[in-house]
C-alpha cells in the first residue's frame, strides 16, 4: 500500500521570504522618524490652578474697561479743543480766516516837477550867418537855429543846414527821409558831427532817432534842447568836437 501523499505547502509565501528570510514590512515615515504606526502615550492634562484672587485685583479695572474709558476721554478731549477752536473765531473780531487785511491807501502821486524855461539871448531874426561854403543864411522862424548857428561860427566849426536828407526804415517798411539841422565838417569834407536842435525832447523825436541810430551807426549825432543851447552860449561852453 502507498502512503497518502502530504499537501505541499508553500510555507516561505507566509512566513519567510524566498531566501528564508521574513518579508520586511513598508512603512511611511516622517520628517523626524515617526511612522503612523508609532504610538504616543497620552498624558493627562495638569490641573490648572486656581487663581486667587485679592481686593487689589477687584480694584484694578481690565485692559478692555481702560481702554474703552480712555477712548471716551481722548474723544471729549478733542470734542473740547474742537470746541474751543471754533469758538475763538467770533472773539478774535469777527472776521473770517480768508479774508485779508485792507492795504492803506496809496499816497498819491507827486507831480513830476516842470522844466524851468531857459531864458536864451537869440540874435535878431535878420541876422545873416555864412556857412562852410559861403553861402548866407538867416533863420527868421526859428530862435533856437540862430542860437545854435551863433554858437557854430563863434566857435570856428564848418557847417551846413540841412544838405541831405537821411532816408530811414519803419518797423512796417516804410520809407520816411530824416533831416538834421546843421552837417559838421572837417578839413577833408567828412561828416563828423550830425546836430538836431529841438525846442524839447518827444517820444516821436526819440523814435526817429533810434532808427537812424540802428541803420546808420557809422554817424554820431547829438541834441540840443534850449538847456544844451544855454550850456554851450555860456563862459564855460564847450564843444567835443
Amino acid at each position: 500500500m502507498t502512503r497518502p501523499k502530504r499537501p505541499i505547502t508553500n510555507k516561505g509565501a507566509t512566513t519567510k521570504g524566498a531566501r528564508g528570510h521574513a518579508p520586511k514590512k513598508m512603512t511611511a515615515q516622517g520628517r523626524g522618524g515617526m511612522t503612523r504606526d508609532t504610538t504616543k502615550v497620552v498624558r493627562e492634562p495638569r490641573p490648572e490652578r486656581p487663581v486667587e484672587r485679592t481686593e487689589e485685583s477687584d480694584r484694578r479695572p481690565s485692559a478692555s474697561t481702560a481702554a474703552r474709558r480712555y477712548g471716551s476721554a481722548s474723544a471729549t478731549t478733542g470734542r473740547a479743543t474742537v470746541s474751543r477752536s471754533t469758538s475763538a473765531g467770533p472773539k478774535s473780531g469777527g472776521r473770517k480766516t480768508g479774508e485779508g487785511r485792507k492795504l492803506p491807501p496809496k499816497p498819491p502821486r507827486k507831480a513830476m516837477p516842470e522844466l524851468k524855461r531857459v531864458q536864451l539871448d537869440a540874435p535878431p531874426a535878420d541876422t545873416v550867418f555864412v556857412d562852410r561854403d559861403g553861402e548866407r543864411l538867416t533863420f527868421s522862424e526859428s530862435n533856437l537855429r540862430r542860437v545854435a548857428a551863433q554858437i557854430l561860427t563863434e566857435k570856428r566849426k564848418a557847417w551846413r543846414y540841412r544838405p541831405f536828407s537821411f532816408p530811414i526804415f519803419s518797423d512796417k517798411g516804410n520809407e520816411q527821409s530824416f533831416n538834421f539841422d546843421f552837417y559838421i565838417y572837417d578839413a577833408e569834407d567828412s561828416v563828423i558831427r550830425l546836430i538836431l536842435v529841438i525846442p524839447f525832447e518827444s517820444r516821436e523825436v526819440w523814435d526817429k532817432v533810434g532808427r537812424f541810430k540802428r541803420q546808420y551807426p557809422m554817424y554820431h549825432y547829438e541834441l540840443w534842447t534850449p538847456e544844451r543851447l544855454a550850456q554851450l552860449s555860456g563862459p564855460r561852453g564847450r564843444l567835443d568836437f
